[in-house]
């Protein structure tokens, strides 16, 4: 065989440097093998949903048990439960229950492996952690158990179908408010549960992009509480003492996190200094908009959260994922929900001193004191 010359080996050497250092560089720039790519805020595209597994019938005919599971045992979710209860009233063969872990991801795995243990046929939950709880999700789906997520997502996960705020959206609204509340700037700092789970990600980032060409500044990132009221109090606390007269405004992202604030404030008699943007309307922060303690709540739809989990799951069983989705998709389209593939965006409502009367009004007619 002929030998090429040593000039000419060192030639070809360098010609194919380029190559191997682009087919290196797209290399490191993939994804890993297994995983999705990056999730953008707000885009319902980001999901795996495994919704193709439960196109047939699972269950034609008994009762239909369904697992409803929270992220911890606010009153927030007082409201969805009526939503169950009243579910449960048009739909005679629909077992569906509501459970409270204490707000952390191992307790809230026990319930839901709990729940796939006793039979479930199919579990709604609101994950603490939404990449940890992953593959919790994509384990009862591998056994045939139809999972949807509502209130807060797990993007990551193979779950079917996501119901509720589109939090990144619901963030933009508190911050289009803040911008009204701070014409001319200021400085707020933020209070959260768990900065872990996907509806305060969302939530805070859609709030950071809203003020983000203003003099609106976040003096640090949230202080998070892990769901406990007292530490909630304790945080409010410890920014008052750390930043002083510098903070003229407080964002609550979860829904204690408004009353927290305001027993703080009210006792350090600073009311008149700070402006109180917060979410949810738990009972104490719809007296405290009644009492213009608060300036603006964005509150959701937990009510409905407890309806649609209930009915979808129960469709599924019966008719399969499509044919659910296809009868639902008028009643949802009615109410002013969005349908973007396998997200259902129950929407948000903007809550202010001047119509919390009006508000309060609506919530009474349904027998309901708080949302």
């Amino acid at each position: 065989m002929r030998r090429l010359p040593n000039y000419r080996k060192s030639l070809l050497a360098l010609l194919a440097m380029p190559f191997a250092l682009t087919l290196t560089s797209c290399q490191e720039n993939a994804p890993a093998p297994g995983n999705p790519p990056p999730v953008t805020p707000g885009r319902p595209e980001a999901s795996t949903s495994a919704a193709g597994a439960f196109e047939a019938p699972r269950k034609a005919e008994g009762k239909v048990l369904i697992k409803i599971i929270t992220n911890g045992s606010s009153p927030f979710w007082d409201a969805m439960d009526r939503g169950v209860e009243a579910m449960k009233k048009e739909i005679a063969d629909a077992d569906a229950a509501t459970q409270r872990p204490e707000a952390n991801h191992n307790a809230q795995k026990r319930i839901f492996e709990d729940a796939v243990a006793a039979g479930a046929d199919g579990i709604a939950v609101s994950p603490v952690e939404a990449d940890a709880f992953a593959p919790v999700i994509d384990s009862a789906i591998a056994k045939n158990i139809p999972v949807i997520t509502y209130d807060s997502d797990s993007e990551k996960s193979k779950r079917l179908l996501y119901i509720g705020t589109n939090n990144y959206e619901a963030g933009k609204r508190a911050g289009e408010e803040a911008k009204k509340l701070f014409p001319d700037g200021g400085k707020l700092v933020a209070f959260v549960g768990n900065m872990s789970a996907q509806n305060a990600r969302d939530r805070y980032q859609g709030f950071l992009d809203a003020i983000k060409d203003t003099k609106i500044e976040m003096l640090q990132a949230p202080f998070e509480d892990d769901k406990d009221t007292a530490r909630a109090r304790r945080n409010v606390q410890d920014a008052i003492s750390k930043y002083g007269g510098q903070i003229n405004g407080f964002l609550g992202l979860y829904s204690y996190n408004g009353p927290a604030i305001v027993d703080v404030v009210v006792s350090q008699n600073i009311r008149t200094k700070v402006k109180i943007i917060c979410f949810d309307g738990e009972p104490k922060t719809l007296e405290n908009l009644k009492n213009g303690l608060v300036d603006v709540t964005v509150v959701q739809k937990p009510y409905e959260f407890g309806r649609l989990n209930t009915k979808i799951l129960y469709l599924i069983n019966r008719k399969g994922f499509t044919a659910a989705m296809n009868e639902m998709k008028p009643e949802l389209e009615a109410m002013g929900m969005k349908v973007n593939g396998n997200i259902i965006d129950t929407g948000v409502e903007v809550i202010t001193p001047a119509n919390s009367a009006e508000f309060l009004q609506k919530l009474k007619e349904k027998g309901l004191e708080s949302t």
